[in-house]
């Protein structure tokens, strides 16, 4: 089995299980790529012995592995395959590039033969268009599903369901549904696809949540720098005979003032000696 990504993340993995596996433009194909640069049935996948080989279905724009074209050739976990512009990286089935821990968030899981071990990551803050239209964020082949069918939105510990006035209805638990919250474990139908939906494992999020904490808990306490001026202490004086007081401005001290007014009452008893002393 393998896993094949989009370069761009612009839609969900796909898993490889067939032995025959087909890629093309048209409906019908196990992955349809819309795309101008893919011709209707562009290339196989064919599983020999639990090796996977890429077939070149004689397209004009080519088969490309690695960036080599090729007609026929063993790919593997590693691999770089473009069809067309379509660039698609070659994946083990537990692996992902996306910079996202799919145990974090709800997931989409087929539980029947057309679509085998396929699943689909529901984001926590947007919500996710199923239907046949190519502009759907899970385009999904077949005949009685609508262009855009059902949207799915998470919603704390469930998902909305809520069916977009499809011509054939959707079905939670084989019941028909207009709008549902549906919870972890819960069966999904869409014309002839079925899923579970199976929630994010409490386990992983308390480890992230412990992750979150600990790197928060180990960044760096930034520090003031040390103040190198000269520190400027206050203090009370302990009694008179410990002080200097510098008088204000425009306020002269006490002591001051007496010793200017002993002083000149001393000149005026003198003058006044001198003047009666002739």
């Amino acid at each position: 089995m393998l896993k094949l990504q989009f370069s761009d993340n612009h839609r969900e993995p796909v898993w490889v299980v067939e032995k025959l596996f087909t890629i093309g433009s048209q409906p019908g194909n196990h992955l349809v790529l819309t795309h101008p640069s893919v011709e209707p049935v562009h290339a196989r996948l064919i599983q020999e012995n639990n090796r996977f080989y890429l077939k070149d279905n004689n397209s004009k724009s080519g088969c490309f592995v690695n960036e080599q074209r090729v007609t026929h050739k063993e790919i593997v976990p590693g691999d770089r395959i473009r069809l067309g512009t379509i660039q698609i990286q070659v994946l083990e089935p537990g692996a992902d590039i996306s910079g996202e821990d799919e145990n974090l968030q709800w997931q989409l899981v087929s539980d029947n033969s057309l679509l085998a071990n396929t699943s689909f990551t529901l984001p926590n803050d947007r919500p996710v268009i199923v239907g046949r239209d190519n502009q759907c964020d899970i385009v999904l082949a077949a005949t009685y599903l609508s262009r855009q069918h059902t949207r799915l939105e998470v919603a704390g510990d469930k998902v909305k369901v809520t069916d977009l006035s499809s011509a054939n209805g959707t079905f939670i638990n084989e019941q028909p549904v207009d709008s549902y919250l549906a919870s972890a474990g819960d069966r999904l139908r869409v014309d002839i696809y079925t899923f579970r939906l199976v929630a994010p494992d409490p386990d992983a999020i308390s480890r992230a949540r412990l992750r979150a904490t600990i790197q928060s808990l180990a960044k760096p306490v930034e520090r003031k720098q040390a103040d190198t001026n000269p520190k400027r202490w206050k203090t009370r004086p302990t009694s008179p005979g410990n002080r200097v007081e510098t008088p204000l401005p425009g306020r002269p001290a006490i002591a001051i003032k007496w010793a200017a007014i002993a002083a000149l009452a001393v000149l005026v008893a003198a003058l006044v000696i001198l003047w009666f002393g002739r």
